[in-house]
This record gives structure tokens, C-alpha cells and sequence, in this order.
């Protein structure tokens, strides 16, 4: 934090210094609050993100979805997520439907993921060896960058993968 201060006044400057700083810090504070305001007001509303590839162990998970935000801090996310095993020649496809809730905290967007619901339309057989859904669990916490939000755009960085999101509204 700079302060510019005159050395012909040092006296003073003793006085003024920690009063000065208060000040800075607490403007800082409210900058940084009517940000995050700005981008809740921006967030609220249907997103539909680009898709995105990841490697899990000894697998290619592709997810393409988007994500309602609501006034109240509630959260739907919705989309198709597509496992593809290469060794074993299966490509597994989902449907998945999830609640929960969203902050925006310091430009971060901040998420609980509370529950999940995944619908296997692709190998109906594979219901009986495991249930995906039980597989996920509940409250799962995330939070990623805001690099970018606009009325109709955001691109995001997941703050521990390091993917970037990219989604329009509807």
C-alpha cells in the first residue's frame, strides 16, 4: 500500500500514518465489496459452458453443461458428462442434474455442489455394478477466478485443477 508522505511534516506524519492506513485498507475493503456485488449482479442467470476435457487416471472425462444462479444464492447445474475408458474400448455417457449454492468472495466465485444426480443414458447395464451418483459426494466445495465477466460472458479459473471455463448466458 503506498503512502505518500512529506518529510517536512513528520510530526505529524506519526499522527497521520496509521489513521491514513485505516482509510486505505478500509477503501480497499469497500472497492473489493462493491466488485463482488458487481459480479453477483452480473452472475445471476443461465450459463451454458464450452465443453471440457479432462484425464482421470486411466480415463478422458469430457463435461458440457451450464449452471443457473439465482438471486437467493442458489445454484442448479445441469449437463452431460461423457467417460471414455480407451483401454477397455467403453465410453460411458451421463446426464447430470445438481443443487446448490454460490458466494462471490474476494472475484472468486465460490460454490458448494450439495447433491447430484447422474443418469446413465449410454450402458443401462452398468446401473448394476455401481451407481455413479453414489460415487459423488455431498457438499463438495470449489472455487474458481473470475478472469473475465461481462453481461453475456465468463471465463473462469478452477483455483485447484486449473481449468478455465468459458460460458455464455442464455
Amino acid at each position: 500500500m503506498k503512502k505518500l508522505l512529506f518529510t517536512a511534516f513528520v510530526s505529524l506524519s506519526t499522527l497521520f500514518v496509521p489513521y491514513s492506513s485505516c482509510i486505505a485498507q478500509s477503501n480497499k475493503v469497500n472497492d473489493l465489496s462493491s466488485i463482488d456485488q458487481m459480479y453477483s449482479s452480473k452472475l445471476v442467470g443461465t450459463w451454458n459452458c464450452d465443453s471440457v476435457k479432462m484425464e482421470v487416471e486411466d480415463a478422458t472425462v469430457t463435461m458440457k453443461g451450464g449452471t443457473s444462479y439465482f438471486t437467493n444464492k442458489r445454484s442448479n447445474t445441469f449437463g452431460t458428462m461423457i467417460i471414455d475408458y480407451p483401454k477397455e474400448n467403453i465410453t460411458l455417457e451421463y446426464d447430470y442434474f445438481g443443487t446448490g449454492t454460490w458466494d462471490i468472495d474476494n472475484k472468486k466465485l465460490v460454490e458448494v455442489l450439495e447433491d447430484i444426480k447422474l443418469t446413465n443414458i449410454s450402458h443401462l447395464y452398468m446401473d448394476q455394478l455401481f451407481n455413479m451418483t453414489d460415487m459423488f459426494p455431498k457438499n463438495i466445495s470449489a472455487s474458481s477466478s473470475i478472469i473475465s465477466l461481462s453481461q453475456s460472458n465468463i471465463t473462469l479459473k478452477d483455483d485447484t485443477e486449473d481449468v478455465i471455463f468459458t460460458c455464455s448466458k442464455k
